[in-house]
C-alpha cells in the first residue's frame, strides 16, 4: 500500500492525464448537438467596407442543414439545403435551383470568408482527424490534427487551441497538404446552453485574401429541437414564402 501511495504522489499527472482524442471528443460534444436552430448574422469585412447579412439556420445530425437568408433585400429568399455531400441553392430572383458538390463546396459563400462546407458541415473532428497534443498551458491545450487516411477534408491539417476548463475552441489554423495556411478561425464568445458550451460568435479569416474577414453571430439558439424531416426537402427549398 505504501508503494502505491508513493507512485501516486510521484506520478499523479500521468495517472490522470487526458488524451488528445478525449479532448477532441469533448470539443465535438460542445460543437455538434443532435439538432440545432438559430438566427445568424454574417458580417463581412472587406478593407474599409462592411456588409451585413441575416439568416435562419436549422440542422440535424451531421448530414442535414437548411439555411435561409432574410436580409438584405437582394439576398432575401436565397436558401441552402445540405444533405450529405450535396448542396442545393435556391436563387429566388432567377427562380432556379443549383446543385453543387465535391470541391465546389469549398467555395466561399455570399462573398464571405466562410465556405459552403465551413458553414453547413457538422462532421465530428474525431471522425476526420487523428490528433496529438503539442503543448499544454494552465489555460489551454494546443492540438495538431491531421486528416485520417482516406478522408477528403477541406483542410489537411489543423492546429487548434482548446480551453482546458470548458473544452471550447479558442482558435483554429487550417492548412493545405502543401503546408500553406488557408484560414484562421477565432472564437469571440461562447455560452452555456443546456449541458454544453456552444460558440455564439466567431471570426474567419481567409489568408489567401487581403484585408478580409467574416464574423458570425448566433442568436435565439435552440439546442436539440424537434425539426420535422419536411424542412430538409427540395420542396421546402423551392417554396415561395
Amino acid at each position: 500500500m505504501k508503494k502505491l501511495l508513493i507512485i501516486y504522489l510521484i506520478f499523479p499527472v500521468f495517472i490522470f492525464a487526458i488524451t488528445s482524442e478525449e479532448i477532441l471528443e469533448k470539443v465535438d460534444y460542445n460543437m455538434t448537438p443532435s439538432s440545432i436552430e438559430y438566427d445568424g448574422e454574417m458580417i463581412i469585412h472587406k478593407k474599409n467596407k462592411k456588409f451585413i447579412k441575416k439568416m435562419k439556420i436549422q440542422a440535424v445530425g451531421k448530414d442535414l442543414a437548411f439555411m435561409e437568408f432574410v436580409s438584405p433585400p437582394r439576398d432575401k429568399g436565397t436558401k441552402y439545403l445540405r444533405n450529405g455531400e450535396n448542396l442545393w441553392i435556391f436563387l429566388p430572383k432567377a427562380d432556379r435551383t443549383v446543385k453543387i458538390s465535391g470541391h465546389m463546396l469549398r467555395q466561399n459563400m455570399m462573398g464571405s470568408d466562410i465556405s459552403y462546407e465551413d458553414q453547413t458541415d457538422r462532421s465530428h473532428l474525431t471522425d476526420l482527424y487523428t490528433s496529438e497534443i503539442l503543448e499544454e498551458t494552465d489555460k489551454s491545450f494546443i492540438l495538431e490534427l491531421t486528416a485520417r487516411e482516406g478522408e477528403d477534408t477541406a483542410y489537411y491539417r489543423r492546429v487548434i487551441e482548446v480551453d482546458r476548463d470548458n473544452y471550447v475552441l479558442i482558435t483554429s489554423k487550417m492548412y493545405a497538404v502543401s503546408g500553406k495556411l488557408l484560414k484562421e478561425f477565432y472564437v469571440d464568445d461562447a455560452m452555456w446552453i443546456g449541458d454544453r458550451y456552444y460558440i455564439t460568435k466567431f471570426r474567419m479569416e481567409d489568408k489567401i485574401k487581403e484585408d478580409s474577414y467574416t464574423e458570425i453571430i448566433l442568436n435565439n439558439i435552440v439546442i436539440d429541437p424537434d425539426i420535422p424531416e419536411s424542412v430538409f426537402t427540395l420542396k421546402n427549398l423551392e417554396r415561395r414564402n
